[in-house]
Parts: structure tokens; sequence; C-alpha cells
């Protein structure tokens, strides 16, 4: 058998904290952001997150910036102190569990460890380890490996002190352990699961702890209809003598390994009883896994259950904490070994190994002994054809190919090319219809119903395409999952129109599973997909045409064109489509003009190229690229690396200056005259490969508008990017946020501010460690400039700095800037004395965002003195979480009286209470009041407030945006302010009234208003507890015609309750959206960034 390099510590880690992430409400996820601001928190030496990448950031890409930063332990040891200082106990308490799992896995038992007395050997125990023995030892038997395939290990001490930390015991009070085996396919899950369970059977290891241990194959479970629990246990047992009571009466002294339960259909989520319910009632076997899975019906026992990724996924909802372990399969040294041995001449053995590293694809397969087989098959196929016919990495779809079509031109009788054709098609289409059902093993029904004969199977049997499953002696699988792949997607290009599940055609399922491909949808289609872009070769379908005796359909690849068209004139290349993983597609088909006619249909993509072999595909196709107008392009310095030219690597890639000859190909598109918008933050980039990149940047025929280089390396290189773009007309935005910007760097980007020809309209600069110094030296530059309208300096220490600065100079022209952000510039008091002169001094200034400084009630009080003054026409102002009070109320209140231009106020996140409320109010109420938005969310406001509110309403025509969201509103705040809004002057469009302690009761006043309201538009109700009840009375007014509501926010278990009705109003031509993520209450907001 072929063993696993090693265990590796709980991979899941990670995803157990993007699941945490996840988990929190929105606001919860803003004060997590705001905790990792402050140094307390932080583990010491830690430096904390620039703000400007974690403001706008979602829990994923939270996740990458806390891997980042705080790398292995440190991330969720940073995670938890602030939860824990956001009070959220029980979240704290799964982590604390979870942090201990994780020092348990990663923690190796000694070897030398003995292990606890052993249990008494009953009769009942011998038997049982003499049949499990014997059970485990036939199927390694029945298990067929080829003949040319190299074993490299055999079992270690290591390997058993490997095995004991799997099954490390949980501490006193822990629940009972699960541990979950995860792995790509064939990298030795199943091999580690039975080596175990064999070593209980022979003695070696868990003697004194587990009297009874199972084995449970998913192959042989989805084959049985209904049993009992009971039943279950028998199949395997020695005799009719089934010590059930005795396994009931020390159920934690039984271990359960489940191998592949992916392999059987979970569908229902088991039964509801309690746990140890009957284990001799009748139930489906799926049923009954599902049950056993989720601790139902031996609550006490240990699990030991092995899946692969997409099937892990599932089963994570299922299993109770379960500790994850990763099985890597061999490691890069064992794939060099391998290759080694396998092809003996160590001259052609390095040839092959240089070519193999030329694709990171075909290195990752190779961790799978069968894969790493095949590969190196294919490779000695061949080399020994034409060692010089294909100098560069050669693709996994050629390897495989040569491969089978280097088996099928043996003397196989069951096979021979033409006699068979209609087999193979059949064949084929068994593989994608798998695919598509998530089925690998094939019962003799399965193969009956496609009329594959005996002969034909037994021949690729014998060629070990196919292999029996060794403990279901009717069943077949193919041999790897890859080799399924292979096979599905060659049935895609087979000549014919049947599609493989029989009712659709074929080319409708082929454009149903590459749009499935590409969004990530179905991860048993990526291998597919790319085997299917590599045999629409030209080269390697003739070769296939020959072995199998079976024509290829002429007219995929306009099949495939077509797609590509019906993507653009759809607009779904999105977010969410994989446009990387497309590029290695027609990367493994090499053949340009095809890449050509399918990319001129690309209007963005989004890369994130992360080694040498993304650095060559992305080069390859960039090219083609002629309609590209926006390109996200995140790159790893590894991928830039000089490889050397013996050793690794491919002839193509030792051409010289590789890989910096890829990268100015890929540099060229930014002339392309098209490509307006580049994001190139997160690039670790060299100084020569910087140094290209500006030049490409700085070319004339260079027409982008938006530049955004967050968090770029090395920083240097900025200050010869602004020299190369001054006197640039076309860029009008630029964000350099994220990068530690001195003097010297500072002053090449702040050249280009002063050049005549510059249309910078909006600049970024957060998060750059600005010192007062810059600061001065930018403002004089602004001072020159016409046409900067924004300006961010946000999470900049600006406590130093002399902000009057900012004012324009007599003499000078006049300045343009309209918006201002100095959010999170740790201003305080002292600062608002500057900020109020500048509100008047500069005639163009209408935003102003001064967010998250410490300003309190009296720099609040000098502010409001200058909104007062006519001078200022300040539209905007942004005041969240500034430590305001009541008495700040009072002076906004007044300045909302007397100024005639302030129309949005957003003052969320300040402990304004009901009598700050009161003091808004005063001005709110009056008719010439000219505020349009107001965000009071998270500002202490109860009933009182609302009561205020709704008086003020009644008298205000201008309101059209208001959010009490995060306040203790409850039923009755709501009462009071729907007898406003359904009067016919009220303007409201929006209200906000996320987690405000509202019931079912509320929905009685709310569906008056959406019945009578003619003007609101947009509905917050996310976590509130409404119940099916409240929100059934909702819809009522919603099925009117009448009726304005657009969008409204909901629970997502509630958004299931209206499904159905949703889709009939859709039907009507309605336009009503429900969310269960609120976007923003106020568009205004996205302004900012």
């Amino acid at each position: 058998m072929a063993s696993p390099a090693g265990i590796s510590g709980h991979d899941g880690a990670c995803d157990q904290l993007l699941c945490h992430l996840r988990g929190l409400e929105p606001w919860q996820l803003e004060d997590f952001k705001l905790g990792l601001q402050c140094p307390e928190l932080l583990p010491e030496g830690a430096r904390r997150i620039p703000w400007a990448d974690l403001r706008a950031a979602g829990p994923t890409e939270l996740l990458c910036l806390l891997e980042e930063r705080f790398p292995g332990r440190r991330m969720w040891e940073a995670a938890l102190r602030v939860f824990e200082d956001l009070r959220l106990s029980s979240l704290c308490q799964r982590m604390r569990a979870e942090l201990d799992e994780m020092s348990q896995v990663c923690r190796l038992q000694d070897p030398n460890q003995e292990e606890p007395e052993t249990l008494e050997e009953t009769a009942h125990r011998r038997r049982c380890r003499e049949r499990l023995r014997a059970r485990i030892l036939a199927l390694w038997d029945r298990t067929p490996w080829p003949e040319d395939h190299i074993y490299l290990r055999h079992v270690t001490q290591r390997e058993h002190a490997e095995l004991r930390a799997l099954l490390h015991p949980r501490g006193a009070g822990a629940p009972p352990l699960t541990v979950l085996l995860q792995g790509a396919p064939g990298v030795g899950k199943t091999t580690l699961a039975t080596k175990l369970v064999l070593h209980w059977a022979e003695g070696i290891l868990f003697r004194g702890r587990f009297a009874y241990v199972f084995y449970i194959s998913g192959h042989r479970l989805a084959e049985l209809g209904d049993t009992s629990f009971a039943g279950l246990l028998a199949l395997d047992w020695p005799d009719s003598h089934v010590p059930v009571d005795e396994f009931r009466a020390h159920p934690e002294r039984l271990l359960f390994v489940i191998d592949g339960a992916e392999e059987v259909i979970l569908g229902s989520e088991g039964s509801a009883g309690r746990p140890g319910a009957d284990w001799y009632q009748e139930l489906p076997a799926a049923s009954i896994l599902v049950r056993l899975l989720k601790k139902e019906l031996v609550p006490e026992a240990t699990l030991l259950v092995t899946a692969g990724p997409p099937g892990g996924h599932a089963l994570r909802r299922l299993l109770l904490s379960p500790r994850r372990v990763a099985i890597p399969g061999f490691t890069e040294g064992d794939r060099c070994e391998y290759l080694r041995r396998f092809l003996g001449d160590p001259d052609v053995a390095e040839e092959a190994w240089r070519r193999v590293r030329g694709s990171e694809t075909l290195v990752r397969s190779c961790a799978a002994p069968l894969a790493c087989w095949a590969v190196c098959a294919g490779l000695k196929r061949e080399l020994a054809g034409s060692p010089a016919s294909a100098p560069g990495a050669p693709t996994p779809t050629s390897l495989y190919a040569r491969l089978f079509c280097s088996l099928l031109a043996g003397p196989e009788p069951g096979l021979r090319a033409g006699s068979s054709a209609g087999q193979w098609r059949a064949f084929c289409a068994m593989a994608a219809e798998g695919l598509w059902l998530a089925a690998f093993t094939f019962a003799g029904d399965a193969l009956e119903r496609r009329c594959l004969e005996g002969p034909f199977i037994d021949g690729l049997l014998r060629l070990q395409i196919l292999r029996r499953v060794s403990d279901c002696e009717h069943c077949v699988t193919f041999a790897h999952r890859s080799f399924q792949a292979f096979f599905g997607a060659l049935f895609y290009v087979l000549w014919g129109t049947r599609g493989s599940l029989g009712g659709v055609p074929r080319h409708q399922e082929m454009r149903r599973w590459l749009n499935d491909a590409f969004a990530d949808a179905n991860p048993y289609w990526r291998q597919m997909v790319r085997f299917f872009f590599g045999l629409l070769g030209s080269d390697l379908a003739r070769q296939l045409e020959e072995a199998l005796g079976c024509q290829m359909s002429p007219g995929v690849a306009a099949e495939v064109l077509d797609w590509a068209e019906e993507l653009e004139r759809c607009g779904a290349f999105s977010a969410h489509f994989d446009f990387l993983w497309l590029f290695q597609c027609l990367h493994e088909a090499q053949d340009e003009n095809l890449a050509r006619r399918v990319l001129n249909h690309l209007p963005e993509a989004d890369l994130d190229i992360q080694d040498c072999e993304h650095l060559w595909v992305s080069s390859f196709c960039l090219k083609h690229c002629q309609k590209l107008r926006k390109l996200r392009l995140s790159v790893s310095g590894r991928a830039l690396e000089k490889r050397r030219t013996s050793g690794v690597g491919t002839p193509e890639m030792r051409v010289a200056g590789f890989p910096m000859h890829q990268w100015e190909d890929i540099c060229s598109v930014f002339c392309s005259g098209n490509l307006s918008e580049l994001d190139l933050s997160n690039s670790k980039l060299s100084t020569a490969s910087m140094t290209r990149l500006c030049l490409k940047l700085g070319n004339p025929r260079c027409r982008l508008q938006k530049l955004i280089c967050k968090s770029v390396f090395p920083v240097e290189g900025l200050r010869k990017l602004g020299v190369l773009l001054c006197g640039n007309r076309h860029l009008t935005h630029l964000d350099l946020s994220s990068n530690s910007l001195d003097a010297t760097v500072c002053t090449g980007v702040f050249r280009m501010l002063r050049h005549s020809t510059c249309s910078l309209k909006y600049l970024w600069l957060e998060s750059c460690g600005l010192s007062a110094e810059v600061c001065h030296q930018l403002f004089t530059e602004l001072s020159r400039n016409s046409s900067l309208s924004f300006l961010s300096l946000a999470d900049n220490d600006l406590s130093h700095v002399e902000l009057e600065r900012l004012r324009e100079p007599s003499g000078t022209a006049v300045c343009a800037l309209k918006g201002l952000s100095l959010e999170k510039g740790n201003l305080s008091v002292a600062a608002c004395e500057d900020l109020a002169s500048l509100l008047t001094s500069t005639p163009g200034l209408t935003r102003l965002c001064l967010g998250l400084n410490p300003l309190g009630d009296e720099g609040t009080r000098l502010l409001c003195g200058a909104l007062t003054r006519p001078e200022c026409v300040l539209q905007r102002l942004e005041l969240w979480c500034c430590r305001l009070g009541a008495p700040s109320c009072r002076h906004l209140s007044d300045a909302l009286l007397r100024s005639r231009s302030l129309a949005h106020l957003n003052l969320r996140r300040n402990h304004l209470g009901d009598s700050g409320v009161k003091l808004l109010c005063t001005a709110l109420g009056r008719v010439d009041c000219a505020l349009q938005s107001l965000n009071l969310s998270h500002c202490s406001l109860t009933v009182a407030g609302c009561c205020e509110l709704a008086h003020a309403l009644k008298r205000n025509g201008h309101l059209k945006i208001l959010d009490v969201g995060n306040n203790d509103v409850q039923d009755a705040g709501v009462k009071e302010l729907c007898s406003v809004l359904k009067s016919p002057s009220c303007v409201l469009q929006t209200l906000g009234l996320e987690k405000c302690s509202l019931t079912a009761a509320c929905c009685r006043p709310l569906s008056s208003v959406l019945g009578s309201s003619k003007s609101l538009e947009n509905l917050n109700l996310l976590g509130n507890d409404l119940g099916p009840d409240g929100v059934n009375r909702l819809w009522t007014p919603l099925r009117k015609s009448t009726c304005k509501l657009r969008k409204l926010g909901l629970e997502k278990d509630l958004c299931s309750v209206v499904s159905a009705e949703l889709e009939k109003l859709h039907e009507k031509g309605c336009f009503l959206r429900v969310k269960s993520r609120w976007d923003f209450n106020d568009p205004e907001e996205r302004w900012w960034w």
C-alpha cells in the first residue's frame, strides 16, 4: 500500500476562524475591526493592520489580513482577545476549546509512550479483532496497483506516533472525539484509516482504549437498503451473537472508522429522535450514517471520518466539533524520488523533473501516489517517443492522453480501435454522469444501463483504468479520480448530440458545467474542465481518435466561443468568476487562436499570481484581451524570483530574463489603449519588475484613468512611478494607501500635482504613516493644483499637522478641493479651530469626514461655529464615533437651523441618548431645516427618542433617510414612527431599524405604512425576531401594485419564508428585493470608498 507522507495538524483552523467571522452581525464585524486598531489587544510586538485595508474588508479579506499580520496561532490569539473585549462569551468559549484542539493535534505523542493497560480480552473481542484483521488485509490484497508503481515507504516508528496523536484524547470534561481526515483524492486517507484499524486489530495501538473498532465503508453503505444500526454492526461480525448490550454499556470504548462518507447520499438530516435512540429501528442506510455522524446514536463513541475536500464541507455541518486533520500525501522530495526511481536513468529523470517543475499543477497532482505514477508513466512515454518534440512543461492533458494512448496500443482484445467505438462513448458518458451526480462508484446495474460489455470492462480493469471496489465485489471505480475527470471531459469532445444525463443536449450540459466550473460552484468540474480545454488541441484529438477509434466533434471549439459570447452579453464575468482558472484552461489547449477568440470577449479580469505557472499563463492570455477595461493584478514575490539556468525549471523558463520576459508581456497590456482601471494592491515586486512596470505606466499609449497601488513592494518604486506619471493627461484616480511613504517617496509622487497637465481628481493616502513634514509638503503642492477635488488622509497621525495650511493662500489659483477625509487622524479639540477656519476659507469644500477622532463636545462646538457662517458650504459631515454626547446635539441643532447647505449628517456610534435626540429635533422639526439624511444608529436611543423624532418628522419635508438601527427602539418606538410615516406629507424613503429589539407586534403598524406610504422604498428589519407570522403580515401590502417598497432587509430564515411569494411578485414585474445582508442605508456613504 502507498503511505501518506505525514499528518498536517488542524488544516481547518483558517476555515473555522472564517466561519466565526462570517457569523458576526455587521455591527459586530465593525466592532471587531475597531478592536484590531487597539494596540493593547494585539499580540506583543505585532503591527496593527492599516485602517485603509480593514475598513471595507469582508470576512474573507479580513482573514487574509489576519493571516498576514499574525501568522499561525497568533492569529487566533489576536482574534480571541478582541472577541473577549467585545464580551462575546459563548464565541470565546468555543474558540478556547478549538485552540486546545489545535495544540493537541500539533503535539505528537512520545513514540515510546506506553499504551494504557490492555482491556480484558474476551472471546467476543478476540474474534472481532481476528475478523477485522482478515477483512483489512483482504481489502489491501484486492486493491491492484500498476506493476511499475514504486513503493516509497513502510510503517515506521514515527508513523505509529502520528497514528497515536491522531486520536489523542481530549482533556477531562471535553466531548468525545470526532476526527475528520481531509485531503485530495488518492493522497492516502483510506490507507491511513485502514492502517489504524489494522494496528488495533494486531494489538499494536489502542488496545487499552478501544474494546471494539468498526470499519464502515461508504462504498458498501451506498449499496445497502433499509437496515438498523444493530444490523449494520452485524454485517462483519464473526457469528450471529452480536454483543449489542456490551456495546451500549460501554459506548466510550467504541471507535467507528467511517471511510468515504461522501460516497453516501446524505439526503435527510437524520431522525429527530433523541440521542441513543432505538438501535433496531429500520431506516435507510444514509439516515443511519447521518445519525451516527451527528452523535445521535452513540454520543460517547469516538469517530474517525475520511472525506475529500468537497465532501468535507458537507460533513462538517453534521459533525460535532470535529478535529480536522489534513493528509498532504507525497512531499516534494517524495515526488522527485519517485520520478528518479521510476525512470531509472539519472539524466532522463533530471530532464523529466525539470519539466514537471515548470507546472505547479503537475507538482501538486503528484501528491497522490497513483496520480504521480500516471504523470511519470506519461513522461516516460513522451521522452521515449521524441525527447526534443516538446521542450516546454508538459500539460496534464498531454501526459494523460499519451499514457492512455500507449496503454490502448497494446494487445488488449476488448479495447481494439474501431470495434469498440460505441463502448467508448458509453464509458465516457458514464464518467461524465458520475461527475454530475458526484458518483464515483459504479455498480453492475449502472454498467448494464450503459450497455457496457463484460470484455470491455475487463480490458479496462486489466489496464488499471478501472479497478474493482475492494469492499463491494460487483462495483467498479476509476483507479484515480483524475481518470474519471479525463474521460468525462472526453465525452464532451466526442461526436454526438445526446447529453450524459439523457435529457438535455450535450452542448447545453457543456455550458452549464462550464459556468459552474469557473464560478467555483461545483468542485468536481475543475479538473474536468481543464482536461476539456486541453482536448480541444488538434494534435491530441487526432491521437485519441486513432487510439479509441472514435470521431471527435469538429464543432466543440465553436460552442466554447458561443459560451464566451453569452457570458459577455449576460454580464456573467463578475467577482465570482475565476479568471485565472480560465487562463490556465486556455493555456492547457495550447491554441493561441482559440485563446484570442475567447478572450476577446473579456471586459475585466481579477488575477492573483502566486507562482511561476500563474505568471506564464497570465502572460500567454493577457496579450489576447483586447477589450480589457479593468484589471486587478496581485503578484507574489515568489512568482518573480529568478530561476537558476540549471536544475529546476523548463527550457522555456530558462530563456534569458525569465520570468522578467513574461512580466513584460503582462505589463504590455497596460498600453493597449483600452485599459482604464488597474489595481496592483498587495503586489510584491522586485526592483527590476517595478522598474518595468513604471516604464509601461509612463508610456504615452497608457490611458489609465484609475490606478490603485495599496500595499505594494518595494515602496521606493512609487517615487519613480510619480515621476513617470508627470504630465499624464488621463489619470484621474490614484490610491497609494497602506504604503509607508516617507519624504523621499512622496516627493516623486507629489511632483505630478504641480504639473500643468495634471488631471488627477481623487487621491487616497490612507494608512501611509505620513509625517507632519510630508503633509505640509502636500498642502503646498495642492496650492498649485487646480484639478484635485478629493483627498483622503485617513488613518495618519495628524495631531501635529497644521491643517490651516490647506487654506487657499492669497494670490494662488482657486483650490478645487470638494471632499476631505481625515478619518481616524488622531484629531482632538485642538485641531477643531483649524478645521473651523478651513470650512470658512475653502469655498468649494462640501464633504468632510472626521469619523473615529476624539473630538468630544467641545470640538463639536468649534466646528458648529463655522457651520453657521454663510461662507461655509459644507453639505455632508461625518462625525461617527467621535465621543459626542448630548451637549454636542445642542450645537449641531443650532448649526442645522442656520445652515442652508448641510444635508447629510452621520452621528452613529456616539452616546447621544434621548436627551441629545430631543435637542436635534428642535431643528429637525423646523420646516426650513434642509437635512436630507440622518444616521443615529448605535446612539443609545429608546422609545422616548423615537417619539421626539416622530413629532419632528410631522413638520419636516426634507428628510429622506433615517437610520435608528442598533438602538432599543422596541415595538412602541416603531409605532410612534409609523404614526407619521403614513402622512402624505412625509417624504422619508429609507428607514433603518436593524437590531432594534422588535417583535411580530411591530408588523401591524409597519404593514399599514407599507400600504399607504407614497415615498418609503427601503426598510431594514435585520436582526429582529419578527417570526413567520410577523413577516406574513408585512407581506399583505407588498402584494399590492401601489406599494412603493423596493428593498426589504430580513433575517435569512425569514427570507426563505417569503421566497415563493417573492417569485410571484417578480413574475408580475415587481422590483422588490429581500436582503439578508444590507449594503448602505445612504447611497452617499459609498462616496468615501
